[in-house]
């Protein structure tokens, strides 16, 4: 690719690095919403939130505005348009949408509030997050964890799903809310970061 080629197809560097995050945030999205249509159970806790963990380190983009990668992203992370992408279809609020939606099939113990949940699980999951960029202080396995994904399941499933057996009925109908929720933060996501683009329903 010669010098300046890259630039045919964007007005400028700036332009380029958004669209970059555009399309990892999306291809996230894509990501989980083709998982948990194929597979009702992942939208249970001790398989959704693996599932997100996994799928945001195959994004280098997300990667870096999950734990504001200087190097990576310099003053875009503060970028309008970045910040709005975060906070349409960025981890977090993916999951600060799903998190009542499983509190309403039963998938998840209501005997704490949906704030401390959510308040909870986030601070997990970012700082996983944190871990998985940079080198961590603590090694894992030097406390018996050799794989940190089942880790993340075990503790999910203590924190947040009930004591009792969850109802297949109330997984499939969390599911098909879920997909909904994923196409609602899709069209609002393409109404937000590209206005003139036709958006199929």
């Amino acid at each position: 690719m010669g010098k300046g080629t890259v630039y045919l197809y964007w007005e400028s560097k700036e332009s380029l690095i958004i669209d970059l995050y555009a399309r990892d945030a999306m291809a996230m999205l894509e990501t989980v919403h083709t998982s948990v249509a194929a597979d009702a159970n992942i939208i249970v806790p001790h398989s959704f939130l693996p599932l997100m963990r996994r799928t945001v380190r195959k994004h280098p983009f997300i990667v870096a505005m999950q734990t504001q990668d200087s190097k990576l992203l310099g003053w875009f992370k503060e970028h309008p348009d970045i910040r709005r992408i975060r906070s349409t279809i960025g981890p977090v609020p993916l999951l600060v949408k799903i998190i009542p939606i499983l509190r309403e099939h039963g998938l998840i113990r209501t005997d704490l509030s949906a704030g401390t949940q959510i308040y909870a699980l986030l601070a997990m999951v970012e700082g996983m997050f944190h871990m998985d960029a940079n080198d961590p202080v603590v090694d894992p396995r030097q406390f018996g964890v050799e794989d940190s994904d089942v880790m993340l399941s075990e503790v999910s499933r203590v924190l947040l799903e009930p004591s009792t057996p969850i109802d297949s009925r109330a997984v499939e109908s969390a599911a098909s809310t879920a997909l909904m929720t994923f196409d609602h933060a899709r069209s609002e996501f393409l109404r937000e970061i590209y206005p003139d683009a036709k958006i199929a329903e």
